[in-house]
């Protein structure tokens, strides 16, 4: 077992400035199925709508207001809040913070890699090896391919 402490203030393993947002990524030993990051969302953030087909995903709201959105919905949740997000397009989903504090939600999915993620509002998608954020290895640099999806 490796004990962690999410309230802990370690460093981030990803920022992403555009969206406002940043990661910590938990540890996990290699093979297994389950994992869990932090994500903080700064005020004003705004990450990209995205789903998973093969992950399936749990978020704690930890602090702040987030707002949960799906492709047709979207909601504002609170400290304790906890919502499930299925793999594959009924899964769609992304947090907001139109609020003025920042809002930290802890995240547990369920699913390995390859992993293949799409973004229908910029009608991308790509599949990954293994988190294309975490140390890159020689033989394995994470993203194997980006492509466009069709927009009728």
């Amino acid at each position: 077992m490796t004990r962690q402490n999410f309230l802990a203030d370690e460093p981030w393993d990803t920022s992403y400035d555009e969206e406002g947002s940043r990661t910590r990524v938990f540890w996990r030993p290699d093979g297994a199925t389950m994992g869990a990051s932090l994500l903080e969302l700064q005020p004003g953030a705004r990450p990209r709508l995205h789903l998973h087909y093969g992950a399936e995903e749990l978020f704690f709201v930890v602090s702040g207001w987030p707002t949960f959105r799906t492709a047709t919905s979207e909601e504002q949740l609170e400290p304790g809040d906890f919502v499930f997000c299925p793999d594959g397009r009924r899964g769609v989903h992304t947090f907001e913070n139109h609020t003025d504090q920042s809002a930290r939600i802890l995240a547990v999915s369920a699913g390995s890699f390859p992993d293949v993620v799409a973004y229908p509002e910029h009608a991308y998608a790509w599949v990954a090896t293994r988190d294309p954020a975490l140390d890159a290895d020689e033989l394995d640099p994470g993203i194997i391919v980006r492509f466009e999806l069709p927009t009728d």
